[in-house]
């Protein structure tokens, strides 16, 4: 068994709540998994659809989207004084819950939801929010007070839009995006980096109603729409 100076000094799983996307704002204290998990799941999934080919056996499966990556803690909380490490040990295990729910599940007053979260374990880190938390009391008390919970809690990733959109670093040409010009840009340059086409200027000038498709103007905030739409002009 490990003494209480060697479980005094393995880090604990911490969960940060945040106001913010960009966790620039707690919500709240911190809450702290009082007896580490032996382990945790994460879960990648890619979302395709069947496509039928004629004539032929099977099918060719089409990609729809990636789906977030998932995360799963099971924890125990307990108050029984029997676990070695526990550093919410006579804290009464409802209280326990209640702290956990605080800031993994209730609303936010100020952002109107419940917390962006930060999962944090040594060098592991995981932004997030919850998905599911099941709490199953197992020992009680006499008087029918819990003594002892297992917690198993799933978390979606969250991704910052931004961070997202930079990270996918999409070049469909069925997407809109907006360019700021920076020096030395050249519109089949830009067109290139959004499109993969360098091809495409012509459509980009007409769509942004460019005078001259030889000079850009450094800071000006150009359109580059979907492919299929370039033929119109904008509306005012």
């Amino acid at each position: 068994m490990a003494t209480n100076k060697e479980t005094a000094n393995v880090e604990k799983i911490v969960i940060r709540p945040f106001l913010t996307p960009k966790q620039d704002k707690s919500a709240g204290a911190d809450f702290t998994i009082p007896i580490n998990p032996e382990s945790y799941a994460q879960s990648y999934k890619v979302e395709a659809k069947d496509k039928a080919t004629g004539g032929n056996q099977g099918s060719a499966p089409e990609y729809k989207f990636t789906a977030p990556e998932q995360l799963k803690l099971d924890f125990t909380l307990d108050n029984t004084g029997t676990i070695e490490g526990n550093i919410l040990n006579g804290t009464e295990v409802k209280d326990q819950v209640e702290q956990l729910l605080n800031v993994v599940y209730k609303m936010q007053g100020e952002a109107h939801k419940p917390a962006i979260l930060k999962i944090q374990w040594g060098l592991f880190t995981f932004d997030c929010i919850l998905a599911t938390l099941d709490i199953n009391y197992v020992l009680f008390k006499p008087n029918g007070e819990p003594l002892r919970a297992k917690v198993s809690a799933s978390f979606t990733q969250y991704v910052e839009p931004k961070k997202r959109v930079a990270k996918e670093d999409k070049h469909s040409p069925d997407l809109f995006r907006s360019v700021r010009v920076a020096d030395g840009d050249t519109l089949p340059l830009l067109c290139y980096k959004s499109y993969g086409d360098p091809a495409l200027y012509m459509q980009v000038a007409y769509y942004n109603e460019l005078v001259s498709v030889r000079k850009l103007r450094t800071d000006d905030e150009l359109g580059f729409p979907p492919v299929k739409n370039t033929g119109t002009q904008k509306t005012s």
